[in-house]
């Protein structure tokens, strides 16, 4: 359903990192018309001069990257069946842990899973009520706050090592557009277990519980360390 139309595109770009298992640096771009690649061609006077057939003067390296090599033996050793093995089990994942997500008072759901990547925010639960019923501007400086607080407990999981989830931020119709940084998770390792998920909420929820009690002090606005959160989402 997601892909539907997509022959009627010229082109497709994909990167095999997230979904293949392979190193960075490892996006194509499929022609249906190889022709179209002589749009993108590039020469030199020392090397691929204009009339030379190499295709390294479609490429951005000059020569055929040897990333392919990696993208080649994943698709000879893990192969068709395996990476739908992966790629399911990745899907699967994403949905249960937004299904978990879903279900907590102090957790938001900000993106519903479409593969294995999804992105969600703590929210203290008489905050996330008040949110539904104030003014926007009130709404905004409410964010600002939550920004802060998602930043900060963000960078004590990374620094205490015990779990890791990345941050961005996006613009969600939900709030108007108004800009939200926000964790953001891809389940891609076929070993992670519910229990982990679990682990990942938990230490979430001590951080933000150590921040608004004034135990540990708030990223300023510009990522410096700030004063002691009190209590600045109490509506």
């Amino acid at each position: 359903k997601l892909l539907k139309g997509i022959e009627r595109a010229d082109s497709v770009t994909f990167d095999a990192h997230k979904q293949l298992y392979v190193p960075m640096g490892a996006g194509m771009a499929i022609f249906k018309d190889h022709k179209s690649l002589s749009l993108v061609a590039h020469y030199a006077e020392y090397i691929i001069r204009k009339g030379s057939r190499d295709l390294g003067r479609m490429t951005l390296e000059g020569s055929r990257p040897g990333m392919a090599m990696l993208v080649h033996s994943g698709l000879r050793i893990i192969g068709r069946s395996g990476y739908e093995m992966l790629i399911d089990m990745g899907i699967e994942k994403a949905r249960r842990f937004a299904d978990m997500i879903k279900a907590t008072e102090d957790f938001e759901l900000i993106s519903e899973p479409e593969l294995n990547l999804l992105t969600y925010r703590f929210v203290p639960p008489d905050v996330r009520k008040y949110m539904h019923s104030c003014a926007r501007e009130e709404l905004q400086n409410i964010n600002n706050h939550i920004n802060r607080l998602t930043i900060t407990i963000q960078k004590e999981q990374r620094d205490k090592g015990a779990s890791f989830v990345s941050r961005t931020a996006l613009e969600p119709s939900i709030y108007n557009g108004q800009l939200i940084n926000v964790f953001r998770v891809v389940l891609a390792n076929p070993l992670t277990l519910e229990s982990h998920l679990v682990d990942i909420l938990n230490e979430q929820r001590d951080i933000a519980r150590r921040l608004l009690s004034g135990e540990l002090a708030l990223e300023s606005g510009d990522g410096e360390d700030g004063e002691p959160l009190k209590k600045p989402l109490s509506p």
